[in-house]
Order: C-alpha cells, then sequence, then structure tokens
C-alpha cells in the first residue's frame, strides 16, 4: 500500500454541486477534535456497515456487518452512482462525506486501533475523491505536500505519517471509502485503475526550505503556550509545515520543542500522551 493516483473518474460537477447543496440539513459529525486546529472536519455516514449513520468514529461499528447505504447515502443519487459504478462495494465498509474548511490536522496515523480485529474486518485501503476543492487545500505524507484535483481517485497509505490542511474558508468536500482487504487491491474497484506507483511530480508543492530564524520565531511560541493555547500553537507550526520544508517530523519535533523550552510539564505530559494517541495506538 502507497499513496498514489489510481486514475480519473467522469464526474458531472453539476450533479454534484446540486447534491453537495443539499447536504447542508445533513447530521454531520464532528469527530476526532484532537487531530484539529481550526474549523471542525465534519463528516457524513453514505455507507456503513449495518447501515447506521452512528457517530462517525469509524471503531464504534461493527465491522463484522454488510455495508450498506444509510438514510443519508439514499438520497444523493448521484453520490451514490459514483461509488456503485467505481468500486466494488463488497468489500466496503464505510463511505463518507467529509467537509474541510480553514483547518489543519496535526500529522497522524489511521487504521492503528484496527490491528486486532479479524483480517475481513480491518480497514485495509482509504480511498479519497475530491468533490469540491481548490489551491489552497493540500495534503502531506510524511514531508510531501501535494493536491488532489476533482475527478482523481487516490490510495493513500495512512499507516504514514499524513495530514490534510485547507488554508482558506473554501468549503472542501470529499469522498471518502474504506475497505476491507481483498487479495488484490485491483478487486476493489470497478473504474479501468492506473496505479502512479507513488505521488506524480505534478501534484506535488514545491516549498523553501525553512530559515533558522524562522524555526527560531516557532520555538519562542513556548512564551505563550499552555493547556489552553496547545490546538492554536500545534496550528501555527502544521500551517508553517505546509508552506516551508523544515526537514523530516518536522510538526511534531517542532510542537514538542516549544513545549520543553516552555517548562510546564502537565503541556510536556499532554502533548507526549497525544503524540502516543495520533501516531501509535488508540482505542477509538
Amino acid at each position: 500500500m502507497q499513496t498514489q493516483t489510481l486514475g480519473n473518474i467522469d464526474i458531472d460537477r453539476q450533479r454534484v454541486d446540486r447534491e453537495l447543496a443539499t447536504t447542508d440539513d445533513f447530521g454531520f459529525a464532528e469527530q476526532y477534535g484532537e487531530f484539529q486546529s481550526g474549523l471542525p472536519w465534519k463528516s457524513c455516514m453514505l455507507w456503513s456497515v449495518g447501515g447506521e449513520v452512528g457517530d462517525g468514529v469509524i471503531a464504534h461499528y461493527d465491522r463484522t456487518l454488510p455495508c450498506v447505504p444509510t438514510k443519508y447515502g439514499t438520497q444523493l443519487d448521484y453520490l451514490n452512482e459514483l461509488i456503485t459504478r467505481s468500486f466494488n462495494t463488497e468489500h466496503m465498509l464505510f463511505a463518507r462525506l467529509v467537509l474541510m474548511t480553514d483547518n489543519v490536522l496535526i500529522p497522524h496515523r489511521d487504521f492503528v486501533e484496527f490491528v486486532e480485529d479479524p483480517v475481513e474486518a480491518r480497514a485495509a485501503h482509504r480511498f479519497h475523491i475530491p468533490l469540491a476543492t481548490d489551491e489552497t487545500c493540500l495534503f502531506m505524507d510524511d514531508r510531501t505536500i501535494y493536491r488532489m484535483p476533482v475527478g482523481q481517485v487516490w490510495s493513500l497509505d495512512v499507516t504514514h505519517l499524513h495530514s490534510a490542511a485547507v488554508l482558506s474558508d473554501t468549503r472542501r468536500y470529499h469522498l471518502i471509502l474504506d475497505f476491507a482487504d481483498a487479495p488484490s487491491q485491483a478487486d476493489l474497484f470497478a473504474f479501468p485503475a492506473s496505479p502512479s506507483g507513488g505521488i506524480p511530480a505534478e501534484n506535488t508543492v514545491d516549498r523553501p526550505e525553512i530559515t533558522e530564524d524562522e524555526r527560531e520565531a516557532l520555538h519562542n511560541l513556548s512564551g505563550v503556550l499552555s493547556m489552553d493555547t496547545i490546538s492554536q500553537v500545534a496550528g501555527i507550526v502544521v500551517r508553517t509545515e505546509y508552506r516551508k520544508d523544515g526537514g523530516e517530523d518536522f510538526s511534531w519535533r517542532t510542537i514538542t520543542e516549544i513545549a520543553r523550552r516552555g517548562g510546564d510539564t502537565e503541556v510536556m505530559d499532554h502533548l507526549a500522551k497525544l503524540r502516543e494517541h495520533c501516531t501509535l495506538r488508540r482505542g477509538e
């Protein structure tokens, strides 16, 4: 599994826009607040194991049940059509419509909560289909920053440190599809796929290296770091990583150094637990 493009699917922008407009009345859940700095990252279950909308936290569903449309998925004829014509839903566990705006996610790993699940119930593949986006919508895989244009299908290796950002008030919508494992990833989709073998160069974003003065300015945020400002300080660091190349594991290294310089043991203990939760293990 690696982060790569799988190909393109035809998307009728007018039909997508009409259906996205109807979702304003849907029950979007706001989860994973510990990963975020900004406005809420929201998701709406369109398909789920058991067909329940639930709370949107994928570890909370019985993944031994079949995946079927929820009450929201059945109302979105065109998005439902995109899913069923492009993927083999036999292996699908979840399909979510995700809305993100003016927000950054702290670098984290996913699927770490499923390592002890039976193979047939374990989320093993994640696909993204961008539906509405612009140049301010960015993604991070380790230290590579890239963009996903509308209509491209992406496979993400979410066991790598990764992140997403919307550095504006754009309302970015993606379909995010989670699948159980299969003998071959090709068994999961029905469109003519052509895996890129990595993040294509034309999708990547070049960034200048961060200067020592800029790095020191971030470290000086230690003067305002407290339990009340952790999210905001982390957000400044992560937003900086989307604009400047600071090397491997820049965000976590920098946030940890800010906390060390601040000297508040409560903050340092909290960040150590948060880093473990985001990158090593979590119960949900």
